[in-house]
């Protein structure tokens, strides 16, 4: 059976399969965890720590994240619909450590995070926000980024190769060194009146 991890406990090196967390959990800490097909959906963390943990395969839709601290840690194949991640504690001096892989952060919120070198890759990211936040050599690769925002970003030496349906107004980001790739580089034309026609 699996543990029900309570306010104010600290968890190490545990599996929690099937764990489903309704309510509020508050000041709980988690090292080098792994959640297996867990059920977070709406829940409302607040003070908890997600050290060197792993989510596969779990809902976490609408899941409050509220003065959490996350380091060294990988969502995979998840469901991480309209998250506020800018909600997170974060330390100034490092930047929020969360990687996604094959998962769905759509509607979800970034704003002012450092977020150099994160993955975001292989991902559903529709009408998301990305504004103010440092994405120095992040990878969107094989992401489909259909609606969402990207304003006032540091994108240097980020890779979009083989990233969908982006748009990125060069004179609203920093773009140098940006990996790209034909067709859908024409997204980086967003904003600047130019009409593209085939043949």
């Amino acid at each position: 059976m699996t543990t029900v991890p309570r306010d104010g406990a600290s968890y190490r090196n545990q599996t929690f399969r099937g764990l489903r967390i309704a309510g509020p959990l508050s000041g709980t800490a988690f090292h080098d965890c792994v959640f297996e097909d867990c059920d977070l959906r709406e829940a409302r963390l607040s003070g908890c720590t997600f050290a060197d943990s792993d989510f596969l395969r779990c809902d976490l839709g609408l899941m409050s994240v509220d003065d959490c601290r996350f380091e060294g840690v990988t969502i995979e194949a998840g469901h991480a619909v309209g998250i506020n991640w800018s909600a997170a504690r974060v330390d100034p001096n490092r930047p929020l450590e969360v990687d996604f892989k094959d998962s769905v952060l759509s509607f979800a919120t970034f704003e002012r995070l450092a977020l150099r070198r994160r993955r975001f890759e292989g991902c559903t990211i529709h009408e998301a926000f990305f504004i103010g936040c440092d994405l120095t050599d992040a990878s969107f690769r094989g992401s489909d980024l259909e609606g969402t925002e990207i304003r006032d970003c540091n994108l240097s030496g980020a890779d979009l190769r083989k990233a969908h349906h982006y748009q990125v107004d060069v004179r609203r980001n920093v773009v140098r060194g940006l990996l790209v790739r034909l067709p859908e580089a024409t997204g980086l034309l967003h904003g600047l009146g130019v009409r593209i026609e085939e043949g």
